[in-house]
């Protein structure tokens, strides 16, 4: 598997970091650790050509400077990753961070982007920054945002002390098939917990919702997501005997596993997106674009790569 961790230095890139350690990678992934300089804080070439030679030679100075600092960087969040089991490299690359994360992941064809996330808003609804907001939402493979935890018990600098609880949000697409294959591929510890969880969508105007808990659609629907999840745990080989599934009636799918999520604990939410909009950028669903900006976890989202 290769593994692409954008950092700046953060505490919350650092954090991403660090969930890597639990995270459960095939033994032989490769790691590329990328830093982006801002072209923000140097200019366009087109600045530099407005410049005096003198302006011009403080322009290089400044630039080779950046440089220096990101090469420091990244050799200090190698040694605090230290030996992982997979090897690793590093890269420094200068425009729009979003922009270069999306290059290189898309140049190295990597498999997952890690990325972490502070997030904006009450204590316990977090908003996507614009970096990994943007990365997430464009992203043609999975895309990992590290988040604290804020569901209550799970220790916040992510260095897990218990087993990696993880809650795989299934429905009847293909999508979300993929999901739980590539959740089920993972070489994870016998002792993760697993739980797959289905909502089915209730309409509760009017009081629709008793009506159609007793219609024949309703009933077949949940054979539909019964199926689904009898699918999940026979037909995939996990490598934890701690799964179980749950059926959940909501008004509300997406606030439905968000809520799950803190219910249960999860280190981290698993979720299927298909995508809508052109060939090469896709943008997120509503659902997992909610999820991922409200989860009080970890979000995975799962995406198959074009012409695979």
């Amino acid at each position: 598997m290769k593994l692409l961790l954008p950092t700046d230095g953060s505490e919350c890139a650092r954090r991403a970091l660090d969930f890597l350690h639990h995270f459960p990678f095939p033994s032989d992934s490769e790691l590329t650790l990328l830093t982006v300089i801002d072209q923000d804080l140097y200019g366009s070439r087109k600045s530099e050509e407005s410049l005096s030679e003198e302006h011009r030679e403080t322009w290089h100075k400044m630039k080779e400077i950046l440089a220096s600092d990101a090469e420091k960087l990244l050799e200090t969040e190698i040694d605090r990753f230290g030996n992982a089991g997979l090897q690793w490299s590093t890269r420094v690359c200068y425009g729009e961070p979003a922009e270069e994360v999306l290059k290189v992941s898309e140049e190295l064809d990597v498999d997952l982007i890690v990325m972490g996330n502070h997030g904006l808003g009450d204590v316990k609804r977090f908003l996507l920054g614009s970096t990994s907001d943007r990365v997430m939402q464009y992203a043609a493979c999975p895309v990992l945002i590290v988040r604290p935890d804020h569901t209550g018990d799970t220790d916040d600098s992510m260095l897990l002390d218990h087993p990696l609880h993880i809650l795989l949000a299934c429905d009847d697409s293909r999508h979300a098939r993929y999901a739980a294959e590539f959740c089920a591929s993972l070489p994870m510890a016998g002792e993760t917990e697993v739980t797959a969880l289905s909502v089915l969508p209730l309409v509760t105007l009017y009081r629709q919702d008793v009506t159609q808990q007793l219609e024949w659609m309703w009933k077949e629907k949940r054979k539909v997501a019964e199926a689904g999840l009898a699918w999940v745990t026979e037909n995939l080989d996990w490598k934890t005997q701690h799964l179980r599934t749950r059926i959940e009636e909501h008004p509300d799918v997406s606030e439905a596993i968000v809520d799950a999520a803190d219910e249960f604990d999860v280190d981290m939410v698993v979720i299927g997106d298909k995508g809508t909009g052109a060939i090469k950028r896709f943008l997120l669903g509503s659902i997992t674009r909610r999820i991922a900006h409200h989860a009080p976890c970890s979000v995975l989202v799962v995406r198959q790569k074009p012409g695979k």
